[in-house]
Parts: C-alpha cells; structure tokens; sequence
C-alpha cells in the first residue's frame, strides 16, 4: 500500500490521546534534594563521631610512646585471689612495726670509717707501695737497786698475750708508709707496758679507687679475738682510737 504524502502530513497534525507536559530540569531540584543531601551529610558526621571515640584510646602516632588510660574508679580494689606464688611470712616485718611491735633483731654496727691524718705540706714524702712489717721494741727490763737489804720489785706490766691469729687492732688509716711508721713508732713507745716483743706492726696497703691509697697500721701478733679486744681497751682507755679486725 502506497502512502501518499497527504496521509502523513494529516497524521503528524491530528493530536495524541495523551497530552505532553513541557519537561524542565530547574523543576527537580526542590526542597527533597536539599533534605536528602543534609541527610546524608549528618549521618556521615555521625559515623565519623563514632568511629573516633571507638578507636581514640588505640590511635598513635608510630614513633610515640603507647597511652595507657587507668580505669575510671575512684581506688584500686584487691582482687579476692591475687595469684602467684604464696611466699610465706611475707612482709611480716613491715607489719608488726605498723602495728607498734617492735622486732628482735641484732644490729651489728659497721665499723667506724677512717680517717686519715693531717701531715704537714712541706713533708717530702716517698710513697712504697709494698706493705712491710715492723717488729716492736724490745723492752728491756729495768734493774732495780738494793736498799738496806730490801729488794724494791719493778711494777707489774699488763702484756697482752702474743700469737699467730688472725686477729689484728688497727690504729690508724694514713696516705703514706712513712706517716704509718711515725704513728707506730709513737705508739709502741706510749704502750710500751703493754706490747711486747712478740707484738709488730702489720701496714697493709689499701687502694681505694676514687678516695685514694691507704695504708693501714695494725698490731699484729695476738693469740686471739679476746687479746685483739683487751688491747684495743688498753689503748682507748689511753686516748688512742682503734678497733679490732682481722688481716
């Protein structure tokens, strides 16, 4: 069938049976895209809120140090089973103190520190370091004269027993080997009723890194402790300090 140009010039100008609406896109775009994009932009806010106090605590940066957060109580609450190893008795000590009981125990005292002595400046002075031992004077006994066929007795000399014990009384504690010689040469001729020749002097050399050498003067020569200590009284008793120790 042949159409003929009438025919289609007719039917582009006869009407739809439904009308068409002019379309405009500024239409679309009301007030429920605005609501919708505001929608969307809180709810991102919110997750972003949320994923900071989540993870806050754990964020770092890779160089700094890791943050510890103490639990939020007002104290700290002893657990009911600690665990661990029991170790008994343990602080028992520290307790009864706290409680007003006071502990038995025996206190050794440490012994006193030394002290060394003054030497004059202008002194010339050469220091040994190898300890030497000096034997005391021997003590000539006095000879007592005769008066009228009656014999005056010399007085009784308080010796301290001699021996090979370990068992020293130090005196003194000096920079030198010569000042520690002086100081026995003193020492032997003031006690001199009380050393014997059995008794000598023990110089030990002690360096003590940072406070320097020492050399130690000992009376060496006694039987045992309980000689050690009776000399060290006689000496006290006498103005001179000691104390007792072992070589």
């Amino acid at each position: 069938m042949i159409q003929n140009d009438s025919d289609i010039f007719s039917a582009a100008n006869e009407p739809a049976g439904d009308e068409l609406a002019p379309f405009d896109v500024r239409d679309s775009s009301g007030k429920s895209g605005m609501i919708k994009l505001a929608l969307g932009f809180g709810l991102l806010l919110l997750l972003a809120f949320i994923i900071l106090k989540v993870y806050q605590p754990g964020v770092r940066d890779r160089g700094a140090p890791p943050k510890i957060t103490a639990d939020n109580t007002p104290f700290k609450i002893k657990p009911d089973d600690a665990g661990g190893v029991q170790t008994p008795n343990q602080d028992k000590t520290v307790y009864d103190v706290m409680n007003g009981n006071t502990p038995r125990e025996t206190v050794t005292p440490a012994p006193k520190p030394e002290i060394p002595i003054e030497l004059p400046k202008a002194a010339n002075i050469k220091v040994d370091p190898t300890p030497i031992i000096q034997r005391a004077p021997k003590v000539v006994p006095k000879v007592v004269p005769k008066i009228i066929k009656q014999t005056v007795a010399a007085p009784a000399k308080s010796k301290v027993a001699v021996g090979s014990s370990e068992w020293v009384v130090q005196v003194a504690s000096v920079r030198t080997q010569q000042a520690a010689q002086d100081i026995w040469a003193k020492v032997s001729g003031k006690f001199e009723t009380v050393l014997s020749s059995g008794h000598y002097a023990d110089i030990k050399y002690a360096d003590l890194a940072e406070k320097g050498v020492y050399y130690r003067l000992r009376v060496a020569g006694l039987a045992d402790k309980e000689g050690a200590s009776r000399l060290c009284n006689e000496f006290e008793a006498q103005g001179q300090a000691c104390f007792v120790t072992r070589k």
